[in-house]
């Protein structure tokens, strides 16, 4: 549906669902079906105002993540971005990869995800085929990661506090990626934040293959035995395609 469709239905929208709790609330008993009634015209405005501001976010983040694919290929914008729109309805493969690229693009406020999904457009274009079937296995991958996720695999893409005295013994201690094995509870350590969920994120990242799970392994108290991680190959290139220009 065209932005303008959508905006046509929106008010009809809003007002059913103010209505819908009007009638929820009167089989509550009078009581509540008075308060409902009070609080529908609230109700209509506070939806009417998310609706437009969600709608004009949406294209607002389509229109970037187009933008900054056009500004990956380089060269004049507005021609690639006629080259991007000629690709798509010539090819279908293309078409599905771009379908399903801003669909995730536009609900998503991770200005990185954006530009990992800017990026995959723009390497298909010249490589349409298996190129694009590959980008399109790279973009599902992608619309499975929430920001804990992309955070862990953020901190896994350097060495660990605890391992740079090892690093420094393999003369490696220049290199954050040296020695990069990491455990739930070194994780949580650099990002707090993240202890309630770190768990959760391992799983999805080994799911997706971003991340190797080595075994248990013997760590300090209080955990005797966690299991060992590291970012793969695959993890790293995602973190590449997540990082903003040099």
């Amino acid at each position: 549906m065209s932005r303008e469709g959508e905006t046509r239905e929106h008010p009809l929208v809003v007002k059913v669902a103010a209505g819908a709790l009007g009638a929820a609330a009167g089989f509550a008993g009078p009581d509540a079906a008075v308060a409902g009634a009070g609080l529908a015209p609230v109700i209509e405005e506070v939806l009417g105002q998310l609706v437009g501001r969600l709608t004009t976010k949406r294209a607002e983040r389509i229109a970037e993540t187009l933008t900054t694919a056009a500004e990956e290929l380089g060269g004049d914008s507005a021609e690639q971005l006629r080259r991007l729109a000629d690709t798509a309805a010539s090819d279908e493969t293309y078409q599905e990869l771009l379908a399903r690229t801003l669909t995730i693009a536009q609900d998503t406020a991770m200005g990185d995800k954006r530009r990992a999904l800017s990026r995959a457009l723009a390497s298909a274009l010249d490589d349409v085929g298996t190129k694009v079937d590959e980008e399109i296995a790279f973009v599902r991958m992608l619309a499975d990661l929430d920001p804990a996720h992309v955070r862990v695999l953020k901190i896994m893409s350097r060495r660990p506090k605890h391992l740079d005295r090892v690093a420094l013994q393999m003369n490696a201690a220049d290199d954050p990626k040296a020695v990069r094995q990491w455990y739930p509870w070194s994780i949580v350590q650099a990002d707090p934040g993240l202890e309630g969920s770190v768990h959760g994120a391992l799983r999805v990242l080994e799911q997706h293959g971003l991340i190797w799970d080595g075994g248990e392994q013997l760590v300090p108290h209080p955990d005797k035995m966690q299991h060992e991680y590291e970012i793969s190959g695959y993890g790293d290139y995602l973190i590449e395609r997540l990082s903003g220009p040099d």
